[in-house]
């Protein structure tokens, strides 16, 4: 038997917001990327990275078990094809990153690496991120779902 509305609504869209920031924007908002002081938290960048893959892969597999209907077939594809994107450049691009960033690799580098995944993945994060936002928006309508919305990424 098919969840809940709500259950479908947390599960495929509500926590697509644990990868609202991606690309560069994660590790300077999330991780604090040239703001945070060395030592001023207990885990190295890529053991964050690490964990942020965890979540992901644990969301996913929580998408993954939930029997998709007629009603919820665009949401769960939609979230499906979202973490997927994600957790495949965490795995490659964004743990690569991490761990340059962890060995003290030049700035220069640094700055040039952020820019290149970036200008690789970033368009076709938001598209996908922005196509699950609109299935979502009108999934929660459709089933009186209430939402309290957020901005948009304007980037």
């Amino acid at each position: 038997m098919p969840a809940s509305p709500e259950k479908y609504f947390d599960a495929a869209a509500l926590n697509a917001n644990v990868v609202s920031h991606f690309g560069s924007d994660y590790f300077i908002t999330v991780l604090g990327y040239g703001k945070r002081s060395p030592g001023t938290s207990p885990y190295n960048y890529e053991q964050q990275v690490g964990f942020a893959i965890q979540r992901v892969e644990r969301y996913l597999e929580n998408v993954n078990n939930l029997i998709s209907t007629k009603d919820t077939e665009a949401l769960l594809d939609a979230s499906k094809d979202l973490f997927q994107f994600t957790l495949e450049s965490y795995r490659t691009d964004h743990l690569s990153l991490a761990k340059m960033i962890d060995r003290k690799a030049p700035e220069e580098e640094i700055v040039k690496a952020l820019e290149a995944l970036d200008k690789k993945s970033y368009e076709s994060f938001l598209i996908k991120y922005n196509k699950l936002h609109d299935i979502g928006i009108q999934y929660a309508k459709d089933h009186d779902i209430q939402l309290v919305e957020m901005p948009r990424f304007n980037r």
